[in-house]
């Protein structure tokens, strides 16, 4: 005899009964038929772990087992009847199945069908690829990649799976059908209900009452009275699976063959230690066999909080039972695990004390207020408008793959308003919404993003595997409204619900306040779906903050605060003030919009107000440089043209002092000296301000050489061309025709510098900076005539990327750090000689002069009054030593 034929469970209900029994046949047809399913689980449960090596033990022993600990925390007189007890054995036969391939009747390719199996895939290439996923990569998948995506897919599918199994067939030799549930009218009558409860063990206790039916009746071959309670039955099948951890999960042999992982190890470890569990004043008992070492501390403290998983889940079922008049079980808790020290005379320690010193939060509000706003982000009150738009455009680029839109589709709509409540900021769109499950969940999470992870692939099935990427990355941004002010409103909808299923989350007090979650009032209510969020600032100035942007010497209007803002976004975002809607720009018009008015776009159009005539004649003439440049797909992820002004003789005065920048998102972050134009980037760290471009050093290059014919063709001065030239050089272009350097014919450019060395007789070739002629003459106040060997140039690489922070630097386009700059205008007097020489580079630089912080080198650069002039820390280039 098996021993859950043993159980009181069994022996009651299934089993045969000593006393005359009326229901014999009926009690027969139910025990045979459940025979017979469960001979067919148990071949299934052998192949989990082919599958799932990893995890602990799945076969039919852990099936039997369920029968056991459901005695164990039922009463003695705990109702059942003989179909409940048929019903319930086989949701413990089934609820696990789903974890091997062999239940799914056509193996991988069917889970290969599953929306999630593309998520999966997609989300694990991500991370080992570290770029964005395309088509192409979900068609032709490694091994290692297709093992580890079967293992996480059968994890995530396997009670959703359960929920059919019971109806599904398997074809044998003859092509015939079979079941699990030989008998059809078995099979139709329970193998629904069956299926249902055991994907219910996935679903957290408060979703038992509303997703399962209430008490079945009993079919036309059985007793009336042979009802079936899902609840009660979905109750028994949550505790028996948790509360069996005991060595029959974990054998010590099968351990050895096994040879699990670091992780799944510590699991493995503490179930092969654990006893079976008793029962003592309606708490179960665990203990163990052996002590824990010092080595296996991490695997108590999986087993502790294991222990608190079953007490919460005892207590959860046991309020629910309670609460809807039901039969309780004999069980409502675990003993000892409030704490760790009395629980360690139950699982016992060696050598080490089981102190819980995990790392807490205590005041998690505060965190919120704190990382969430000043301390993350600083004083910009740009910010919480930055995270909102940002956010809003995420929410919008999913329903546009979802749905397959158009890439123009999308609105936000950010209003300036006032109410009761006073000035208020609201910023609305149309994209995915969000279900009352993700707006009480990862909306909420502190640090938690949606993206990404394995609720997205759930709310949202196939977006990751569509190539969705999202700019918000950390959970953060939308904490940052606090920064206003403590009153908000937040309201959404999922898109494709109806109008009457948004849902209402208010803040009264900022992150310390518990939020108020409703329906929608008739209203609140959205119609097309998306999220609105409204935010009351707490101080009057803050608005007019908001409206200086990151100029504090002139104030903003809100269509300019808007384009500088998100000046690159791919959503349509319209003003909406005093009743009025005004469309600021247009879904990707960066890229489509005239040259001038993309210029007044970065620089803001008030700036380009205060320009002069001939400042802006000079605008309009140079914006005709502005080209895109192209990812090798032929996406435009930057436009832009090249302009530097910097006159290291201070004659003059600079004309022009702005940047361009790099967005992510379409959001504005880091400037970018010389680069005047729209790079797209991605995020360097948390706060997002910091914006690296994703065009590719070849891109750039083909990009920055183009800009350098175009230069040419203008009326440039000499120090403006060799300002662009350092640009163009450390953005790895060539220079082509725009001077670079200071001669004593001159000031040359490339072609001119190559015949100088090439008709030049002399050895060696000097090299000194740019400046040093021009202090020794002021200096000595004294003309210097330079001999035909000496080269003036710019040694450095000028600094492009601009993070904003004094303290953070980060260098692009990758420089090269070595003495030859191959990105420095000085490279390119290198590389020339070494062109005309026939000499390697690296061979010029061992056997030449070259000046560093450790050591310096000087020599004659020319006449002045009939005299050498020494010039110090120069370098001497030699053609041979």
């Amino acid at each position: 005899m098996n021993r859950y034929e043993q159980t009181s469970i069994w022996q009651k209900t299934l089993g045969k009964q000593l006393e005359p029994d009326s229901y014999q046949k009926e009690r027969e047809l139910l025990r045979v038929q459940f025979e017979n399913f469960r001979d067919k689980a148990k071949i299934l449960a052998a192949e989990i772990a082919r599958d799932l090596p990893e995890f602990t033990v799945h076969d039919i022993t852990h099936l039997d087992a369920l029968w056991e600990t459901a005695e164990l925390v039922a009463k003695d007189d705990f109702a059942l009847t003989p179909a409940e007890a048929f019903v319930l054995g086989g949701t413990f036969l089934i609820h696990d199945l789903g974890m091997g391939l062999a239940s799914f009747p056509n193996g991988i390719n069917e889970l290969k069908k599953e929306p999630i199996w593309n998520d999966t895939v997609a989300s694990i290439l991500k991370k080992k690829l570290k770029r964005p996923i395309e088509e192409k990569d979900l068609l032709k998948l490694d091994i290692e990649t297709e093992k580890l995506a079967t293992e996480n897919v059968l994890r995530s599918l396997h009670a959703k799976h359960a929920e059919k199994l019971a109806l599904v067939s398997w074809k044998n030799s003859e092509d015939k059908d079979v079941y699990l549930i030989e008998n059809s009218e078995l099979r139709e009558s329970y193998a629904t209900i069956i299926g249902l409860i055991a994907h219910s063990h996935w679903w957290s206790v408060g979703e038992l009452e509303s997703k399962l039916p209430k008490v079945l009746g009993a079919p036309g071959i059985f007793p009336s009275i042979w009802t079936v309670d899902p609840i009660k039955l979905a109750c028994i099948l949550r505790i028996a699976d948790a509360t069996q951890i005991d060595d029959r999960r974990a054998p010590s042999f099968l351990r050895t063959i096994r040879k699990p992982s670091t992780f799944s190890d510590t699991h493995w470890n503490f179930q092969q230690k654990l006893y079976q569990p008793r029962l003592e004043r309606s708490r179960l008992v665990f203990t163990s066999k052996s002590p824990f070492k010092i080595n296996e501390v991490d695997s108590w403290w999986i087993c502790n909080d294991t222990l608190k998983m079953i007490d919460n889940e005892l207590k959860e079922v046991d309020s629910l039972l309670l609460d809807t008049n039901r039969q309780r079980l004999k069980a409502n808790g675990v003993a000892s695990v409030e704490d760790p020290k009395r629980l360690s005379k139950l699982i016992t320690v060696e050598g080490w004390s089981p102190v819980d010193t995990k790392i807490k939060v205590s005041n998690v509000a505060k965190l919120v207020s704190s990382l969430g706003g000043d301390q993350l982000y600083g004083k910009n009150t740009l910010v919480p408008l930055r995270e909102l738009i940002q956010n809003a455009s995420d929410a919008i680029r999913a329903r546009r793959i979802l749905e397959k839109e158009k890439p123009e589709f999308g609105d936000i709509t950010v209003r300036f308003d006032k109410d009761e409540f006073g000035d208020y900021i609201e910023v609305k769109d149309n994209g995915v919404g969000m279900s009352q499950k993700v707006l009480t969940g990862p909306f909420l999470d502190f640090g938690e993003s949606f993206w990404g992870t394995p609720l997205m692939h759930e709310e949202l099935p196939s977006l990751e595997s569509k190539g969705f990427s999202s700019t918000g990355k950390y959970g953060i941004g939308f904490f940052s409204i606090f920064m206003w002010g403590k009153r908000a409103n937040i309201s959404s909808k999922r898109f494709e619900k109806g109008r009457d299923t948004t849902m209402v989350l208010e803040f009264n007090d900022g992150a310390t306040s518990r939020p108020l979650l409703r329906k929608a009032k008739l209203e609140e209510q959205i119609k097309d779906g998306g999220t609105r969020i409204k935010v009351w600032f707490s101080n009057s100035e803050t608005l007019n903050k908001i409206l200086e942007g990151t100029k504090r010497n002139r104030k903003l209007s809100k269509i300019e605060l808007i384009e500088s803002l998100c000046p690159s976004i791919d959503c349509n975002i319209f003003l909406e003030e005093k009743g009025k809607s005004k469309k600021v720009i247009k879904a990707n018009d960066w890229i489509s919009i005239s040259p001038l008015k993309f210029i007044k776009r970065i620089i803001g159009n008030s700036y380009f107000k205060m320009l002069n005539e001939e400042e802006k004649e000079f605008a309009t003439q140079i914006s005709k440089n502005i080209r895109l440049i192209k990812d090798k797909n032929s996406k435009v992820i930057g436009r832009g043209l090249i302009y530097r002004e910097e006159y290291r003789s201070h004659k003059k005065k600079e004309r022009f002092s702005f940047n361009g920048v790099v967005t992510v998102g379409g959001m504005r972050t880091s400037g970018l000296t010389g680069l005047l134009g729209i790079f797209t980037g991605t995020s360097h760290r948390a706060s997002r301000d910091i914006g690296i471009p994703i065009a590719s050093e070849e891109a750039i290059k083909k990009w920055s050489t183009e800009q350098a014919k175009l230069l040419a063709k203008l009326q440039l001065d000499d120090e403006i061309q060799i300002s662009c030239a350092s640009i163009i050089r450390a953005c790895g272009g060539l220079t082509g025709d725009l001077n670079i350097a200071y001669h004593k014919t001159g000031i040359v450019n490339y072609p001119k510098i190559k015949e100088i060395i090439s008709a030049s007789k002399s050895e060696n070739f000097l090299i000194i900076w740019d400046s040093s002629v021009e202090t020794y003459e002021k200096e000595h106040t004294c003309k210097v005539e330079l001999f035909d060997y000496v080269f003036g140039v710019e040694s450095g690489i000028p600094g492009i990327l601009q993070t904003g922070s004094s303290d953070h630097y980060v260098s692009w386009p990758k420089d090269n750090w070595e003495w030859f700059h191959s990105k420095s205008l000085q490279g390119i007097i290198t590389e020339t000689m070494s062109e005309c020489w026939g000499i390697k580079v690296s061979k010029i630089e061992d056997q030449s002069d070259i000046s560093s912080d450790e050591k310096e080198f000087s020599a004659s650069i020319g006449k002045a009054n009939g005299k050498d002039v020494i010039i110090d820390h120069l370098d001497i280039m030699k053609k041979s030593i």
